[in-house]
């Protein structure tokens, strides 16, 4: 029987709602704008989670493990730094904007980022209600607010680009998308409102916390958005557009996987241990066969169907984007092998796995990606990006077989399983494409 409370299926709901809103509004908006609207928009996103991983201090996981986290000082301390860092952030995105522009001889991109840069401060008064919801494992009140939160926005976003054709409908939507989940915040928890508080306690506990977690929060920025800061300098911004578009069809299924691993797996480990820390081996996988064969099966669909998908919904101008897709797609697949395996690690130990997984990532990607685009141009480029998380899989393998953490025949399956999907997927979307392509061409003829 299935769960309508339970965590995992507020995850998967609100993910299937999510895409399936996504997917509609790309449709929509990439027969409205060209390429490279996505390319400003793709650039804004990537600059604003490098802007977010500078100054992050974990605090969503301090908070989920410490066991403070409950009082009021905790809470409060911790929101004000958020509150602190997003007028920080904020400031300095509008300041550096027409820099950044500059650096990309692109003008658009200083006005869109100074549009975003509100995003931050809005994002800083959010409340700690979502923060102290996963705590709790119930995680999906922020699940069902970001579903309706989307909703609302996304209208606005094919509203406003209809009438204007620009990208200033996309960058305002991220906006309000922010601002009403923000304001929703309030809704819960509400006898724990936060306020202007710092505890000296508090502080230090956050530092000792953000030791592992910046330098780790640096190098994801790295790793996950050097591809896009060198990006323009080697290919132009069509080419970024249709990377972007590509992106937005990986993003959800990969989103869904970090969501899933962190708000319901993490918690569980964390649970498991802190009350049974000898049985966590075992239930790690038998309590979580249902969600590890869900995270795992999106992406090896996805990357079994890409070719279909970009050709059915997308126009000529798009058509690139499946060789793309193609490639991120091998991407999540590898990510949502490793996701569970860091999720588990951290829970059981430190954040200290996750800051040597993505030094070996950046030491991947770096070399990776230019040695790749010099011999191989575009397509080693795009491979290079997409294999980045290959040594951190294995790294956290080792490292749970060293704890004790794995167990062989799980694993050999997982692999199995991704092989048989994607091949399932990849065969009968090749027959639709037989059936497809000669329909679309009579229809355009």
């Amino acid at each position: 029987m299935i769960n309508l409370r339970g965590d995992l299926f507020a995850a998967t709901a609100s993910f299937g709602g999510l895409s399936l809103i996504r997917l509609v509004s790309s449709v929509i908006l990439t027969r409205i704008l060209y390429p490279e609207a996505y390319g400003i928009v793709t650039m804004v996103a990537s600059v604003a989670f490098m802007m977010e991983m500078l100054s992050d201090v974990g605090i969503v996981g301090m908070m989920v493990r410490h066991d403070r986290a409950e009082d009021p000082a905790f809470v409060n301390t911790t929101w004000t730094i958020r509150l602190v860092r997003g007028a920080i952030n904020a400031a300095a995105l509008f300041v550096l904007a027409p820099v950044i522009a500059g650096l990309y001889d692109t003008p658009d991109l200083a006005r869109a980022l100074r549009i975003f840069s509100f995003w931050f401060v809005i994002y800083g008064l959010e409340s700690m209600a979502f923060t102290l919801a996963l705590r709790r494992r119930n995680s999906r009140i922020s699940s069902y607010t970001e579903l309706a939160a989307t909703v609302v926005s996304t209208l606005f976003v094919i509203a406003y680009s209809y009438v204007n054709r620009d990208w200033h409908g996309m960058v305002y939507g991220m906006v309000l998308n922010r601002a009403l989940i923000t304001a929703a915040s309030y809704f819960f928890y509400t006898s724990e409102r936060p306020r202007l508080q710092f505890d000296r306690d508090v502080f230090q506990a956050s530092l000792g916390f953000a030791k592992y977690s910046m330098p780790s929060s640096l190098l994801t920025m790295l790793v996950s958005q050097f591809d896009k800061l060198i990006f323009l300098k080697l290919f132009d911004i069509h080419l970024l557009g249709l990377y972007g578009l590509a992106g937005n069809m990986a993003g959800p299924i990969n989103s869904l996987v970090i969501r899933i691993t962190r708000t319901v797996l993490y918690p569980r480990c964390a649970a498991n241990f802190r009350h049974a820390p000898a049985t966590v081996r075992q239930t790690y996988y038998s309590e979580n066969i249902k969600l590890l064969a869900l995270i795992l099966l999106l992406p090896a669909m996805l990357g079994g169907a890409s070719a279909l998908l970009v050709h059915v919904l997308f126009d000529h101008r798009y058509a690139y984007a499946a060789v793309i897709l193609q490639a991120l797609a091998v991407k999540v697949m590898i990510d949502a092998l490793a996701a569970p395996a860091e999720n588990v690690l951290v829970a059981t130990g430190t954040p200290r796995p996750v800051l040597v997984s993505n030094l070996l990532r950046a030491g991947w990607v770096v070399p990776g990606t230019l040695i790749g685009y010099h011999f191989w141009g575009f397509d080693g480029f795009l491979y290079a990006t997409a294999l980045q998380t290959l040594p951190s899989l294995l790294y956290f393998l080792w490292l749970q077989q060293r704890r004790q953490l794995v167990i062989v025949r799980y694993e050999a399956m997982k692999l199995v399983y991704v092989a048989a999907v994607y091949l399932v997927t990849f065969v009968v979307s090749n027959q639709l494409m037989s059936i497809v392509t000669p329909l679309r061409l009579k229809a355009g003829a």
